[in-house]
């Protein structure tokens, strides 16, 4: 299957598609690589998330489609969905629609934490190790997540404007909804029936990966995944939300140095040179308040397994991992120019199987079993007053508004534009109105 054609990639582009799983990444960029195998991450490895589980029941068709349209314009021999096994109906389903296509196929996957990061996937389904600071495509691998697909299947009628999120934990209905791209997290909650408890605290994505938000007007954009809603003083919030000079102090102070956190991490059973437990020594050797040069942090995944999982004393190895990134890109250090690169290919741990983390467990040490119920789909009739289009929501350079307040605007057209010599993707209007705002950061729209 060789068939790629510009027009695809550029219909990507035009429809403003990128990761609706993660950072963000512009799907057209995928569009134009050579790879074997396309791989759809159905994994959906964060508690409590359903989303991604949601559309493959709504539109499997739809997103088959969105996979053979990868597959031709990447080359790829075939097309696998990586999907956990206890979802028995929907494989069944999937496998039988994959019997009409052509070299797409299903790959069951284990329940455990993070089957959905993206280099686990790819060694689970072909064998093949991603080389440490590399990507999947420098093993012949594309990964495309649920929701993207389904979006490039529907590129060529209508650009990116709505987006499905999970609305989890301490709401009166926890569900699955299809919302404008630009409503607020206040608005979604109260879709699901509203706050069951009085101080609230969200996280915006999933527990382990997600960030503490306290502002419910924070908005939601094309890479959300959907928010969980618990107490402020929930154990995960206090935790997620410890500032650096708490989780050094602490991590300085009280670290034993038991390594729990590198012998759990995933990318370490990956046989990637990533030794948290080290980025937590050099606490100890930086001292109050200095910059951490830790390289053992550098191909951490952020997945924070270390940190909520691992660790005995609760101490927050992730964290550590991240601002030691940031201050060795201060000095412009990655993995490919660090000491640690030294050529050498990557070999799973002979016991990466018996140290995967189920995630029934994982959900146990969260706190979360109270909230782990089913988010079903939930068709709603709500019209938003008004959005607000963030300009950034991939990863690239922001897009320049492409709209004047006062300007008459429709559903689906461009209000955000990007250079075409640059990385990024536009952004569109997902309701009908008129331009109200426009600053560095947003349009806003009033509806009518």
């Amino acid at each position: 299957m060789n068939d790629f054609t510009p027009e695809f990639s550029a219909r990507l582009k035009d429809a403003g598609v990128v990761g609706a799983g993660g950072a963000g990444f512009p799907t057209y960029i995928k569009a134009q690589s050579r790879a074997q195998y396309v791989l759809v991450n159905a994994a959906e490895c964060e508690p409590l998330l359903k989303k991604d589980q949601k559309l493959l029941e709504l539109f499997p068709e739809k997103i088959f489609d969105g996979l053979e349209l990868m597959m031709r314009s990447v080359g790829a021999s075939a097309g696998i969905i990586g999907i956990k096994k206890k979802h028995e109906h929907l494989i069944k389903r999937l496998e039988r629609i994959a019997e009409t296509r052509k070299n797409v196929s299903v790959a069951p996957l284990g329940d455990y934490y993070p089957a959905g990061d993206e280099q686990c996937l790819v060694y689970d389904i072909t064998g093949r190790v991603v080389p440490m600071g590399g990507l999947p495509i420098d093993i012949g691998c594309v990964v495309c997540n649920v929701e993207t697909l389904y979006n490039a299947a529907l590129s060529d009628k209508t650009p990116v404007t709505e987006k499905y999120i999970t609305i989890a934990g301490a709401v009166k209905r926890p569900c699955t909804i299809k919302v404008p791209v630009g409503i607020t997290y206040a608005e979604a909650v109260e879709i699901a029936g509203g706050l069951k408890i009085r101080y609230a605290a969200g996280i915006d994505g999933g527990p382990m990966m997600g960030r503490v938000i306290t502002d419910f007007g924070t908005l939601i954009n094309k890479s959300s995944g959907g928010i969980i809603v618990l107490p402020r003083d929930h154990s995960l919030i206090v935790k997620k939300a410890q500032s650096r000079p708490v989780f050094s102090r602490i991590g300085r102070s009280v670290c034993d140095q038991c390594s729990f956190c590198t012998e759990l991490c995933p990318r370490y059973l990956l046989g990637h040179t990533i030794q948290p437990h080290r980025a937590m020594r050099s606490l100890m050797f930086a001292g109050g308040g200095r910059k951490l040069h830790s390289e053992y942090a550098l191909l951490c995944c952020e997945c924070s397994l270390c940190s909520l999982y691992a660790c005995p004393e609760g101490l927050n190895p992730r964290e550590v991992c991240v601002a030691s990134k940031a201050d060795l890109r201060e000095m412009k250090t990655g993995f490919k120019n660090s000491a640690l690169n030294k050529g050498l290919s990557a070999a799973p741990h002979p016991v990466r199987e018996e140290r995967k983390v189920p995630v029934s467990k994982l959900i146990k040490r969260l706190g979360l079993e109270d909230y782990n119920t089913d988010a079903p789909y939930l068709e709603h009739n709500y019209k938003p007053s008004r959005v607000r289009i963030a300009l950034s929501q991939h990863i690239g350079v922001p897009c320049s508004p492409a709209v004047s307040v006062g300007d008459r605007v429709k559903k689906g057209c461009v209000v955000g534009s990007v250079p075409a010599d640059k990385m990024g993707a536009p952004v569109h209007a997902s309701i009908d109105g008129q331009v109200l705002k426009v600053n560095e950061k947003y349009i806003e729209i009033i509806a009518g």
